[in-house]
């Protein structure tokens, strides 16, 4: 059996994971298991890697910019999931 692990957001950061990254947020509301008093992801291990992935993804595929750094969205993407 996978082991299980949980991601934690709140729902400010959550809100805004919907705003900017509809696609990661559909990928997410797949785990969440709870919604108070934040929203809680239960994940197994592959689930959290797979995840990750599109989290990198999102911020790498943002650096269009000429110096190619990520938007100012990818950077907060990348602090929010620093803190689940």
């Amino acid at each position: 059996m996978p082991e299980v692990g949980y991601l934690y957001f709140s729902k400010v950061d959550y809100d805004f994971i919907r705003q900017h990254f509809p696609d990661i947020f559909a990928i997410c509301e797949q785990y969440v298991s709870s919604r108070e008093p934040d929203i809680e992801l239960t994940v197994t291990d592959s689930q959290t890697d797979m995840i990750d992935t599109k989290v990198l993804m999102a911020i790498g595929s943002s650096a269009t910019t000429p110096q190619g750094n990520p938007s100012p969205e990818a950077i907060e993407l990348e602090a929010i999931w620093d803190r689940a």
